[in-house]
């Protein structure tokens, strides 16, 4: 992925320098866009997931940890907390990227797989959230990130379980940040719509795709430093007098008629 610096990011307002920085998910897809744009701007980052990364840090390894683990195990979310301590001597920011995703319609739904996706999508960023906000308190404050979804607003079929997990999780984001403001410690969410990505690939490519652009006022479906821009301000001191609030980066998907 080119990592092309936008006009305006050089400003230190948005700068994200030496900034410790967790990245739930940050082997493929999405959250891989996610490190390596921070990497990209001198921040240092820590990868749980339960996948090796796709990409290659390169010349930026030594900035880079990466971590298996699962984000459900409250053994490896301490690790990967720990290593951010240990190895970079802070931490900062938080990015819980971190999803399930199943097609299913309701009525073929059971009790078993829709909790499965609430695990992932909530309960398991519910429980990240508490311990960075524990050691982000004890340090003077810090940013969290939630990557909820536009469907979480606007559904669509086969698709209950996801997206009421991520309606669940953009309130959680709103309670958390009203609790967690006077700790010094914000929290916001990223809302991205239809990007392609290993999980959601093979559905676009079965025609998905061509009908979603029909939807989208833009066009066409969003690509992964589409979402830079958001993400640099929500992590960074320019969003120091915002919490509780969600960004949708859409392609104005979630304001068609």
């Amino acid at each position: 992925m080119a990592m092309q610096l936008a006009r305006g990011m050089a400003d230190p307002l948005f700068s994200v320098e030496g900034k410790v920085c967790l990245v739930t998910g940050a082997s493929t897809g999405l959250g891989a866009g996610f490190a390596q744009h921070l990497l990209a701007r001198g921040a240092l980052v820590v990868n749980l997931s339960d996948v090796a990364p796709d990409w290659d840090a390169g010349e930026m390894s030594n900035r880079f940890a990466d971590m298996r683990g699962d984000v459900r195990d409250e053994s490896d979310v301490n690790g990967a907390i720990g290593t951010a301590l240990k190895a970079f001597g802070g931490f900062d920011v938080l990015v819980n990227n971190a999803a399930g995703f199943v097609v299913e319609k309701a009525a073929r739904q059971d009790a078993a797989g829709f909790g499965s996706i609430m695990d992932v999508n909530v309960t398991a960023v519910a429980n990240v959230c508490r311990k960075a906000h524990a050691v982000m308190r004890a340090n003077g404050g810090g940013a969290i990130v939630n990557v909820t979804s536009v469907l979480g607003r606007r559904p669509m079929r086969g698709l209950s379980a996801y997206a009421t997990s991520k309606a669940a999780l953009e309130q959680l984001t709103r309670a958390l940040a009203l609790e967690w403001a006077s700790d010094g410690v914000r929290v916001n969410a990223l809302a991205p719509g239809w990007y392609p990505t290993a999980m959601t690939r093979g559905h676009l490519d079965s025609g998905l795709a061509a009908l979603l652009k029909t939807s989208i006022p833009m066009g066409r479906l969003g690509m992964p430093d589409d979402l830079a821009g958001a993400l640099l301000l929500l992590v960074s001191d320019a969003s120091r007098y915002m919490t509780g609030t969600t960004i949708t980066v859409d392609g104005g998907y979630d304001v068609r008629s």
